[in-house]
């Protein structure tokens, strides 16, 4: 009898490694299926057009550094420009990749941008050191490829980022009154000459 239990226990104990084993190949193949319709999204945003842009903007503005060229030679036109071609950056984000605290992260780095960008030569250079498109790419291609310390990074700062594209909206809304009140009165103590 004692024999019996012993091998019953036995078999058991054989039924109990084979379960975990079947469970354990199971959890490899699902893993093994996430990680093949991840390589498939990543494969197919490479290809995207839109994605392809994102990273002929990120060089063009930031690499060779077009950006503060612009918002020198054209101040209010290159900074809003800037502004502009962060578009498809946000379009990734929000159809694509489907991020909501991406997207605002993009927005909040574009925002900044846009802000210090306004003011006189003070934006111009800032603009060669922050390099918004440069950082908004890295966010795009870190989500892309899974880096979980971007991921994590940015899902921490989506509510801060959230609440400060409130307040820059606020400030550049008044920094571009301030400028035109400047303007016109710069506009107004030249016409008095004449």
């Amino acid at each position: 009898m004692a024999e019996y239990t012993s091998r019953r226990r036995q078999q058991m104990g054989a039924d109990v490694f084979d379960k975990e084993m079947q469970e354990a190949e199971r959890a490899a193949a699902k893993g093994a299926e996430i990680e093949r319709k991840k390589q498939e999204k990543r494969e197919k945003l490479e290809q995207d057009p839109v994605y392809a842009a994102c990273a002929k903007i990120s060089k063009v503005m930031d690499k060779y550094h077009l950006d503060p060229i612009l918002g020198f030679i054209a101040p209010e036109v290159g900074d809003f420009l800037g502004g502009f071609l962060a578009l498809p950056f946000v379009y990734v984000s929000l159809t694509k990749i489907k991020s909501i605290p991406l997207t605002l992260a993009i927005i909040f780095n574009t925002l900044i941008d846009m802000l210090v960008g306004a003011i006189p030569l003070l934006g111009d250079l800032f603009d060669f050191f922050h390099r918004s498109h440069k950082k908004n790419y890295k966010l795009l291609t870190g989500f892309i490829e899974d880096d979980k310390e971007i991921k994590k990074d940015v899902n921490k700062k989506a509510i801060f980022c959230g609440i400060g594209i409130a307040v820059l909206i606020f400030l550049i809304y008044w920094v571009l009154k301030l400028a035109g009140m400047v303007v016109s009165y710069i506009w107004e103590q030249f016409t008095g000459l004449f």
